[in-house]
C-alpha cells in the first residue's frame, strides 16, 4: 500500500468496531502493530470518496474517545493486556514510550489533564536532555 490513511487504536475491542465499519464499506485495510507503543494501526488506501472519508473520520473521532477512556480507566479487553505509557519525543527526533503502571496513570489523570501531563513530561525530558546547572531562581 503506497499512500495510506492510518488510524491508530490502543484496544482491540475498539479497533474491531472500526474494522467492522471498513468491512461494511468493502474497504481493504492492512493491520500493523506500532513498535513503540504497541498500538494497532489500520491502514486504508488514499482515494476514498470524500463523503465516506468524512464518515470514517467522524467514526474514528468517536471511537478514539472510547479507546482513550478504556486506556485511561485501565480496562482490559479480551485480546489485550492493560498497559499505560507516556509518549516521549526526544530532541534528536527519536520517539519512545515510558511504560507506567495503569493504576498510577489513572490516578494522575483524575487530577490533571492529558495536556498538563504532556507539558510536565516534556519539561522533564528537556531538562534531562539539556541540563541546566544554574539556580532555579535565576532561570527565566
Amino acid at each position: 500500500m503506497n499512500e495510506a490513511l492510518e488510524y491508530l487504536f490502543f484496544t482491540q475491542t475498539i479497533a474491531d468496531k472500526f474494522i467492522t465499519a471498513l468491512s461494511n464499506h468493502n474497504l481493504h485495510f492492512e493491520r500493523e502493530i506500532e513498535t513503540v507503543q504497541g498500538a494497532i494501526v489500520l491502514k486504508i488506501a488514499e482515494g476514498v470518496d470524500d463523503d465516506l472519508w468524512d464518515e470514517l473520520d467522524d467514526l474514528y473521532d468517536e471511537l478514539s474517545d472510547e479507546d482513550q477512556a478504556l486506556v485511561e480507566a485501565g480496562i482490559e479487553d479480551d485480546d489485550s493486556k492493560s498497559t499505560a505509557g507516556i509518549y516521549l519525543q526526544l530532541a534528536n527526533g527519536n520517539q519512545t514510550i515510558a511504560q507506567v503502571d495503569p493504576s498510577i496513570m489513572s490516578r494522575i489523570l483524575t487530577v490533571i489533564t492529558t495536556e498538563e501531563l504532556n507539558a510536565f513530561v516534556d519539561t522533564i525530558v528537556r531538562s534531562v536532555e539539556i541540563p541546566d546547572d544554574s539556580p532555579i531562581c535565576k532561570r527565566l
